[in-house]
């Protein structure tokens, strides 16, 4: 897929103008289940109008009245999609409106529209096993976790890191392009990898399954 910020704009959703009644920008947020619309003067971006500032608001006003809390939140077209990620965390959003470089709102990316599209980049619905590894930042090596998957005849097609500041480890989850990983899982432990989790057809240690069938055991069910 493009990661482009454009690529993944939608357009169909009303833009709004200074000169719009708050009670038909009310009434669009509730056609669309929106909390925020773009407004534009002449197509260019003004700001998102939050529907709390509209509600505050006597209904036969016009947008011009709230100029001054409109946010002054876009994001260019050529930015990496995953920035409207960050976006919609920090001023929580329910849309964000992209620009071109004449600062035109060339669409929005909706909520929905940025959850699908982070699943397709993330390959969520491919198959494969999701091992979570920890270890020190010294010892993470993208080349040698990779060569010991592969000796195992598999492939990491993802791979995600976050720092654990409560432990100062490096969390790593490898995403493999196959079900059965115990012959994986051996060979990072071998190399002194801790697998924290994993999640797949591994039969070999699997916790839960043991859980479940000591518990049958015990109940003998």
């Amino acid at each position: 897929m493009t990661m482009l910020a454009a690529s993944i704009a939608i357009k169909g959703l009303p833009m709004l103008h200074l000169e719009d009644k708050v009670s038909f920008a009310l009434q669009c947020m509730e056609d669309f289940d929106v909390q925020h619309l773009v407004v534009v003067k002449e197509e260019y971006f003004i700001g998102l109008v939050n529907k709390s500032d509209l509600l505050d608001t006597a209904a036969s006003n016009h947008l011009e009245s709230l100029t001054d809390q409109l946010l002054r939140i876009g994001l260019n077209g050529s930015a990496h999609f995953l920035t409207a990620l960050d976006l919609f965390t920090k001023h929580h959003l329910s849309l964000l409106p992209v620009l071109n470089e004449q600062q035109e709102c060339i669409g929005v990316i909706t909520q929905q529209h940025l959850h699908d599209s982070l699943a397709q980049f993330l390959g969520v619905a491919q198959q494969g096993a999701i091992l979570v590894l920890s270890m020190s930042p010294l010892q993470y090596s993208l080349a040698e976790m990779s060569r010991l998957v592969e000796t195992n005849n598999a492939q990491i097609v993802q791979l995600n890191t976050f720092f654990d500041e409560a432990n100062a480890n490096l969390i790593v989850t490898l995403k493999l392009n196959r079900d059965e990983a115990s012959d994986i899982i051996a060979t990072l432990q071998r190399y002194d990898y801790q697998v924290l989790h994993y999640f797949g057809n591994t039969p070999l240690n699997n916790d839960i399954e043991d859980h479940y069938h000591h518990l049958m055991n015990y109940l003998d069910v």
